[in-house]
C-alpha cells in the first residue's frame, strides 16, 4: 500500500517526461524532491498551474522507492508581482538555478527552505529586484561554506572597519595592505557588500533596499566572480540572460 506525505515546498522546476507526465522539482524542509505530475499539459487542466514556477504550495504525494507522485495541492502563495514582471522572472531563473545546483550543499536545509521562502518574497514584494539576487547571492555563500572573511586584515590580521574586498584574497584587507594588492571593491562597496551579507531578514524593507538602491553599486560581477574563483560555478541562466537582454 502507498504511503501519502503531507508537505509544503516552493516548486522550482517542471520538466517533460512523458505520456503526459511532468517532473516537478520541489524545496521542502528536508531538501530537494522530484515529483511525478501528471495532466499538466492540456490548457484546461487544474494541474497546469504547478508547473508556471516559483510556486509556494501545500501538497501531497507518495512515498514510494521509485519517484514519489503529486496527488492534491493546495497554492500558498503564487508570486504574482513576481510572475507579471519580466526582470524579477529573469532573476528568479537565476536564484532557481542555484538552489538547484546547491542544495545537496546545504547542511541545515530547514534554514535554507525558510531563507528561500523569504527572498522570493521579497523579490515579488520589492522592485529592487537586482539587489534581492545579490542579497541572495551574498547570503548563500555563507550557507554553502564559502564566505568570504570580512572581519580583518586577511594579510595582517588586523581588526579594521576600513576593509576592501579582494576575491584574490577570499576576503579583506586593510587599507595598508590594500597597497600591495589587487582588490575587487573600494571601501564603499566593500561596507555595502558587508551589509547585505550581515543583515537579518527580518530588518530587510523597502527603505533599506532603497536606500543601498541609491548608491548605483553593481555587485553582480563580483560576485560571479567569487563564486568561479572558488567553486568553479557560472551561471548558464545569467549567460542566456544577457544574450537576450
Amino acid at each position: 500500500m502507498k504511503k501519502i506525505l503531507k508537505k509544503k515546498g516552493v516548486i522550482l522546476n517542471s520538466k517533460f517526461y512523458k505520456d503526459n507526465f511532468k517532473i516537478l522539482t520541489i524545496l521542502c524542509e528536508d531538501g530537494l524532491h522530484s515529483v511525478l505530475l501528471k495532466g499538466s499539459d492540456k490548457m484546461n487542466s487544474g494541474n497546469k498551474k504547478y508547473t508556471i514556477v516559483p510556486l509556494e504550495v501545500e501538497f501531497m504525494m507518495t512515498n514510494t522507492t521509485g519517484i514519489s507522485t503529486f496527488t492534491e495541492g493546495f497554492v500558498l502563495n503564487n508570486y504574482t508581482n513576481l510572475k507579471d514582471n519580466n526582470d524579477k522572472n529573469l532573476i528568479a531563473l537565476t536564484i532557481i538555478e542555484k538552489i538547484i545546483a546547491f542544495s545537496d550543499h546545504i547542511d541545515n536545509h530547514k534554514l535554507f527552505y525558510e531563507f528561500v521562502l523569504n527572498i522570493f518574497a521579497f523579490l515579488d514584494k520589492f522592485e529592487q529586484s537586482k539587489l534581492v539576487l545579490s542579497l541572495f547571492e551574498i547570503k548563500l555563500l555563507y550557507l554553502i561554506g564559502i564566505a568570504p572573511n570580512l572581519n580583518k586584515c586577511i594579510k595582517c590580521g588586523k581588526n579594521s572597519d576600513e576593509l576592501v574586498l579582494s576575491v584574490k584574497l577570499g576576503g579583506c584587507c586593510c587599507q595598508k595592505c590594500a597597497q600591495f594588492e589587487d582588490y575587487d571593491l573600494n571601501l564603499d562597496e566593500t561596507k555595502i557588500f558587508k551589509y547585505l551579507y550581515l543583515i537579518k531578514l527580518d530588518k530587510i524593507d523597502n527603505n533599506f533596499l532603497s536606500i543601498i538602491n541609491d548608491t548605483n553599486i553593481n555587485l553582480n560581477k563580483i560576485i560571479d566572480k567569487y563564486y568561479q574563483k572558488y567553486i568553479d560555478f557560472n551561471s548558464k541562466t545569467k549567460k542566456i540572460i544577457e544574450k537576450v537582454s
